[in-house]
């Protein structure tokens, strides 16, 4: 007959080597703060759930921005040293800038008078002593008409585009 005290040692010792869980990622917001000359600024925000029985840290966001369905606009990373406390919601929040890499392509979708809607997809890095894992999120909204036709109108002057004012 083995002891109550073997088996009870045994359980732990396995939860103990047992690999840590990779957080949960519930995207909540994608804000675009500004859009300039040089391309769009927004600030994300995630809630991530650890649970797990140790705290984790968030290492960095990388996150690519697409615009209207069909037009990367770049990708970018962003350090986010935060700790994800054992069984806790945590915010995460990350200011995100992506350069332009085809302005064309905007001034042509400023053209249009209408909002442009984005998309942002990427991963939050986590890692700990146990753990190292990239946790992908999905945040989506829309750049206003008036943003753009701002944006192009600092960057290309005079230049002649039906629909902006």
């Amino acid at each position: 007959m083995r002891s109550p005290f073997l088996a009870a040692a045994a359980a732990v010792t396995l939860v103990a080597c047992s690999r840590p869980e990779p957080p949960t990622l519930k995207p909540e917001l994608a804000t675009v703060t500004a859009v300039t000359v040089r391309g769009i600024e927004l600030r994300v925000q995630i809630q991530a759930y650890n649970p797990n029985g140790i705290a984790l840290s968030t290492r960095s966001m990388k996150a690519n921005v697409l615009l209207d369905g069909k037009y990367d606009v770049g990708t970018v990373t962003a350090p986010t040293p935060l700790e994800l406390p054992a069984k806790k919601w945590t915010r995460i929040e990350a200011p995100l800038s992506v350069k332009w890499q085809d302005l064309t392509s905007i001034a042509a979708l400023a053209a249009q008078s209408r909002g442009v809607p984005y998309q942002v997809s990427g991963t939050v890095a986590i890692g700990g002593e146990t753990l190292n894992v990239d946790v992908p999120f999905r945040l989506s909204g829309t750049i206003t008409h008036e943003q753009l036709v701002t944006a192009i109108g600092n960057s290309l002057p005079g230049l002649p585009l039906p629909g902006l004012r």
